[in-house]
């Protein structure tokens, strides 16, 4: 029962989270236009970033079915089908965030938003790779690493805009509280699974 409110907990914080990071980022795109970076015309970078946005919208939404027990064992047809518009989708994301990526305006941020992005398209491709070859659990740890990579997009507003005053505090210079804010909205969370799945696969072994 506790799981289960802190899974439905986190799924509604992240998505009403994700509905205000839209609803202020489109109402600003609406008012003003795209980002100066974005370019004036529609081949530039535009038709780049308009793919990264409804991808982007596709693989989270798309997630949270991949990732309900529920649905996944009573319909594994339906788990199939959106498993590979979630790959799918995941892979135009990426793709398109290496083209816009040069001309992000945080430039400190440049080495982890790149790692991260490299680390989401690993995880998906082993993800597909896993699954492939029937070995489900390791399938289902990549499909849930390349989400919290995913989730760093709009992980890292949350931090803008809630904790910079912590990394203020401890780093001087303003390179450093960015770079390192960057870097901490997807490796701590990336570092706790991985570990939880560590401790997770001892004990089964031990068991067996």
């Amino acid at each position: 029962m506790i799981k289960k409110i802190a899974i439905g907990s986190f799924w509604f914080l992240f998505f009403s989270f994700l509905l205000l990071f839209l609803i202020l980022h489109f109402s600003g795109y609406i008012t003003e236009g795209l980002p100066p970076s974005m370019g004036e015309s529609f081949f530039h970078n535009r038709i780049w970033f308009g793919l990264h946005i409804s991808s982007g919208i596709v693989v989270y939404t798309t997630g949270v079915v991949q990732f309900s027990p529920a649905i996944r064992n009573r319909n594994p047809s339906l788990h199939r089908t959106l498993g590979k518009i979630y790959i799918l989708s995941s892979i135009i994301c990426i793709l398109s965030l290496y083209i816009i990526l040069p001309n992000s305006s945080c430039v400190a941020c440049k080495p982890s938003q790149y790692t991260v992005t490299s680390l989401w398209l690993m995880f998906v491709l082993l993800a597909y790779w896993f699954i492939r070859r029937r070995k489900i659990e390791a399938h289902k740890r990549m499909m849930i690493s390349s989400f919290i990579c995913a989730a760093y997009f709009v992980s890292i507003r949350i931090v803008d805009r809630l904790g910079m005053d912590v990394f203020r505090k401890l780093f001087s210079t303003e390179q450093a509280q960015y770079l390192a804010s960057d870097i901490f909205v997807w490796a701590l969370p990336l570092a706790g699974f991985h570990f939880y799945w560590s401790i997770t696969t001892s004990r089964i072994q031990r068991a067996a």
